[in-house]
């Protein structure tokens, strides 16, 4: 999911491999081919990298980071609400878990 992720998340920036391998300050010999592993999925970065790359894609790690599509579309879209509005859909869906366990 990782894979799949970061490379929608370029794409939909508009830059190349090799722009965002220079953005997280990879070396110029390996900035293209280091992303492109990562994109397929044969390599996978470390915590720290990770976390420039989504600081470079402009979305929260937990978005690249998440199970399944459906837990990443909701991160995705409160991290673009204001924090009152994220406090507001937390305790929300904190009383639909506590009002689904008491089912």
């Amino acid at each position: 999911m990782f894979a799949k992720r970061l490379k929608e998340a370029r794409l939909n920036l508009g830059i190349s491999q090799r722009e965002l391998g220079r953005r997280i300050g990879l070396s110029e010999e390996v900035v293209s081919s280091r992303v492109t592993r990562y994109e397929l999925g044969s390599s996978e970065p470390d915590f720290v990298t990770a976390s420039k790359l989504a600081k470079q894609l402009g979305v929260p790690l937990a978005y690249l980071l998440a199970d399944n599509d459906s837990l990443a579309d909701v991160i995705l879209a409160a991290a673009s609400m204001p924090s009152a509005e994220q406090r507001k859909l937390a305790a929300e869906l904190r009383a639909k878990q506590n009002g689904a366990a008491k089912q």
